[in-house]
């Protein structure tokens, strides 16, 4: 009779008999050996299940896990907490990087949505005798709500706590770090691996962006689209004590253009770091993301285009794709797992 077996099946089998010869420490005896280890194992891994603030087999963390104190990960903003590693550096941001890394916090805060929403429309009541596009408008609301926000607050004007500690700005004196475990990923800094053979400062962002046909487009258009990134920097900031928050800042390559960004024929992602955005030059470049926006992707050198590499998706560790345990799901692992299949006669 022939029967289909997975060549996993073949593979699991051996590793436990591999598994079980390493058992044996007395090769006079090596039945007594092995079932003796086999079951002090299995003795101590029940008993393990019984105790309590003990590390063991079965409760150990994950490798990359980060922080667990769930009391100081509410102190962070915007799900931002991890666990930083190696030696912290105190710094001091520059005005134009305290700008850059404030005003993105004040963008995405819910509590600043009302403020946001009404210097909105102050500058759009300014700008009719201007007549000035939606464009410009856009331009003018990042250039300048921090500062219109500071002064609105000083002048008396009513607004919830959360608010009021955001207007009083970041503190300038900030943490640096080499390393972070955030979402089950461990990045490193270009800088910390420019020796090292290892790569961990792949980052991809899915984020929004509101897009321009023209100068005079009147209807802008949201859309959501992923940015491929070096980690070149991972701060923490805070506000004075009251709330912290960690970012990233990077180097985003132009997904704009064709010369930052493509598909190749076997529609592989290829991007080039030559080609670069928001490099931080201007004011209104935005280098920094949350920590907890990002994920981890790595960038394999192309050996026949000089200058782009593949962008290579990797996925936590401990963290499996059990599917949806829909129908189609599992008949499509089906047709999968068939090709795999070997006749045994």
């Amino acid at each position: 009779m022939n029967e289909h077996y997975a060549p996993g099946r073949i593979q699991e089998k051996r590793r436990f008999l591999c598994k079980l010869k390493s058992y044996c420490r007395n090769k006079r005896y090596p039945e007594g050996s092995i079932a003796e280890c086999y079951l002090t194992k299995e003795c101590m891994t029940f008993c393990s299940r019984y105790l309590e603030d003990v590390e063991t087999r079965i409760n150990r963390p994950s490798r990359n896990d980060g922080f667990t104190n769930h009391n100081l990960a509410e102190t962070y903003l915007f799900q931002s907490y991890g666990q930083a590693i190696g030696k912290v550096e105190i710094a001091h941001l520059d005005n134009r990087s305290w700008v850059q890394a404030h005003r993105y916090i004040l963008f995405h805060h819910d509590s600043i949505e009302p403020l946001r929403n009404e210097f909105k429309q102050v500058l759009r009541s300014r700008s009719r005798s201007r007549r000035l596009q939606h464009q410009e408008i856009y331009k003018l609301f990042i250039e300048s709500f921090h500062e219109w926000l500071g002064q609105t607050l000083w002048s008396g004007k009513d607004v919830n706590e959360e608010a009021k500690w955001f207007s009083q700005g970041l503190n300038r004196v900030v943490k640096r770090y080499n390393a972070f475990l955030i979402n089950g990923f461990k990045f490193h800094t270009k800088s910390h691996e420019r020796l090292r053979r290892v790569q961990n400062y792949g980052i991809v962002v899915n984020s929004s962006i509101t897009s321009y046909a023209s100068a005079r487009d009147n209807n802008p258009v949201e859309a959501k689209v992923e940015y491929y990134e070096l980690l070149t920097d991972i701060i923490e900031l805070d506000y004075y004590g009251k709330q912290k928050v960690a970012l990233f800042q990077c180097d985003w390559v132009d997904i704009n253009t064709t010369r930052g960004i493509k598909k190749d024929q076997f529609g592989f992602t290829m991007v080039n770091f030559s080609r670069l955005i928001h490099t931080g030059q201007q004011l209104i470049d935005e280098l920094y993301v949350f920590s907890s926006q990002v994920k981890q992707v790595f960038y394999s050198k192309d050996p026949i285009d000089e200058g782009w590499y593949v962008v290579l998706r990797n996925t936590p560790r401990d963290l499996f794709d059990m599917g949806n345990g829909s129908k189609d799901d599992i008949d499509k692992r089906s047709k999968t797992l068939h090709f795999f299949r070997t006749k045994l006669k």
